[in-house]
């Protein structure tokens, strides 16, 4: 029987449809904002399960904690405008921390790097990973790396719907035995004015700036992380 990991895929196709329609919470405050407000740039510091982090709020965006009364919040969203002169073409991404093995890691970023190429989950009744087909276009995306290890790539989503198949870029920052994780829509593939999204999403990552706190008595931030290939 195989793993439920591997629905990740379906999972993941399901919801890019549900992104051509999601709102962005506060798109009307930011759509009548100044111009210059726009441009400006707010750091401040988050908790998202175990992982501890400073983000900044960029492109008229801005990060903000699921279910904030829960201790610690176990998810957060960076909610984006999808119209005005900064628009979106969704509305946010998520954001979500897990531990920095490679089962977890894998699982996040439905895929993992072998042998110089992107690997996917395989079909329910086939090999548990197959490499992406060629039409994916599966690629590493560099980014520019603070306190953590980026491991990020985009592939394009081309099944289904043309109108909601999309270029799709998942992340991972690796700090130490934490990882903090998600992935977004940054072009629709049927768009013919070419708008893509993933120069400013790497620019909000890249702001991401971990923040560590005391460990246990004894404890090792390292000693359950297994070395994952890039």
């Amino acid at each position: 029987m195989h793993s439920p990991i591997r629905l990740t895929k379906l999972i993941i196709r399901l919801c890019i449809a549900g992104l051509m329609a999601t709102p962005s919470i506060g798109t009307a405050a930011v759509e009548n904002s100044p111009p210059n407000l726009l441009k400006q740039t707010t750091t401040a510091e988050h908790v998202v399960g175990p992982c501890r982090f400073r983000i900044a709020n960029m492109f008229g965006g801005e990060f903000r904690e699921a279910h904030p009364d829960s201790s610690p919040p176990q998810q957060g969203s960076y909610y984006l405008p999808i119209t005005g002169p900064s628009s979106f073409l969704t509305g946010g991404f998520g954001l979500f921390c897990v531990e920095a093995n490679e089962e977890r890691i894998t699982s996040s970023l439905n895929g993992k790097y072998v042998d110089g190429r992107w690997w996917t989950y395989g079909p329910v009744d086939g090999p548990e990973f197959v490499p992406y087909e060629e039409q994916a276009k599966a690629r590493t995306i560099p980014l520019k790396e603070k306190n953590w290890t980026g491991i990020t790539y985009t592939e394009d989503a081309t099944t289904g719907d043309e109108r909601t198949q999309a270029r799709v870029f998942h992340f991972c920052l690796v700090r130490d035995a934490r990882a903090l994780c998600g992935y977004t829509v940054v072009e629709w593939l049927a768009d013919r004015k070419g708008r893509n999204d993933l120069d400013r999403i790497k620019a909000i990552l890249e702001s991401v700036e971990f923040v560590d706190t005391p460990l246990p008595a004894g404890g090792s931030a390292t000693s359950s992380v297994t070395k994952i290939e890039k």
